[in-house]
């Protein structure tokens, strides 16, 4: 979200990186200089947490201190880019070269455990994130949602000198409004390709922005992860709660958290589509994805390019994956 994923000192899968206590626990930094805001990983989040005795400064132009877990030594209203231009001017050379040459090979190896796994897998949630992590141009725009979007996003994308710029609404991870907002950026970028990466549940609670792509006449791509309910609730500990509802406890669907957590919509997204005028194509794996991306940023309007998933199966490939990377660190 904050477009400095780019440079030679960047590193792009610190979140599945962290989640290894053996690596997080090596590299403790000296000091620690936060820009802006909170990070949404919360293996970073922890990780900074962790560090007990170490100084960490932010950098907040804004001049709030946003620091819940109380880990910041001082916060500065100042301007990111000035300071740190000072900062290197008086101090050019702040970290040890193997420090980050350790940081860099970790990346790599983190890199290839999860193209691995993801080569060997169905198309997927990270899939889909890490697919538009390569093919979107400098010029796009992608608006990404709450939830399991944004951080798939902030997992998988590479490391890149020309990155498209991402827009997200952070807030209390709320996902009302997603739809209107995204069609809201399209707006301001008029003319340029602007596409919005959004889960079922988020849709469904504002599908009635989907009336601004006729309204207005605005161009939007919508890629559609539609796992059938609140994916990001399965990674958590009240995703056991499955006890049987009375009502009719032979139904497997019909269970506490699912019917209360989960929250299926069983919606058909493609009649939604069609309602509102929207193009809509549905896809069953990678090259399609592909190829439906492509006809869509091509078309006139807006149109949704819907992705099955599945909720366990997403949970498990996740899981693969830091699995994966902790063995490849270990080796």
């Amino acid at each position: 979200l904050s477009g400095a994923r780019r440079g030679a000192a960047a590193i792009a899968h610190y979140d599945a990186l962290l989640r290894d206590r053996g690596f997080a626990d090596e590299l403790t930094p000296d000091l620690v200089l936060r820009v802006g805001d909170l990070p949404v990983s919360k293996p970073l989040r922890s990780w900074l947490e962790s560090l007990a005795g170490i100084r960490q400064v932010a950098l907040d132009p804004e001049g709030a201190w946003q620091d819940p877990a109380a880990v910041l030594s001082e916060s500065f209203a100042l301007e990111p880019a000035a300071a740190l231009d000072a900062l290197l001017e008086d101090s050019p050379n702040l970290a040890p070269q193997e420090w980050l040459e350790r940081w860099r090979r970790a990346d790599r190896l983190a890199a290839e455990a999860i193209h691995a796994v993801l080569g060997e897998s169905p198309i997927s949630e990270p899939a889909v994130a890490a697919e538009l992590g390569v093919l979107l141009a400098e010029q796009n725009t992608l608006f990404v949602a709450s939830s399991m979007p944004v951080r798939d996003i902030e997992t998988f994308w590479p490391v890149r000198e020309d990155p498209p710029r991402v827009l997200c609404n952070r807030g209390a991870n709320g996902i009302d409004g997603t739809v209107s907002a995204a069609f809201g950026a399209a707006a301001a970028h008029d003319g340029a390709q602007v596409m919005l990466l959004i889960g079922d549940v988020a849709l469904a609670h504002d599908i009635g922005g989907l009336l601004a792509a006729s309204r207005l006449q605005l161009r939007l791509t919508i890629v559609l992860l539609n796992n059938d309910g609140g994916g990001i609730f399965d990674f958590l500990p009240v995703a056991g709660a499955r006890m049987a509802l009375a009502s009719d406890p032979a139904l497997p669907e019909h269970d506490i958290y699912t019917r209360h957590v989960a929250t299926p919509t069983g919606l058909d997204f493609s009649r939604a589509a069609a309602l509102y005028g929207l193009d809509h194509e549905r896809v069953a794996n990678l090259p399609g994805f592909r190829a439906a991306l492509e006809r869509a940023l091509a078309a006139e309007g807006s149109s949704i390019v819907e992705v099955p998933c599945e909720r366990a199966a997403n949970v498990a490939l996740h899981r693969r994956m830091w699995q994966s990377v902790a063995e490849s660190l270990s080796r």
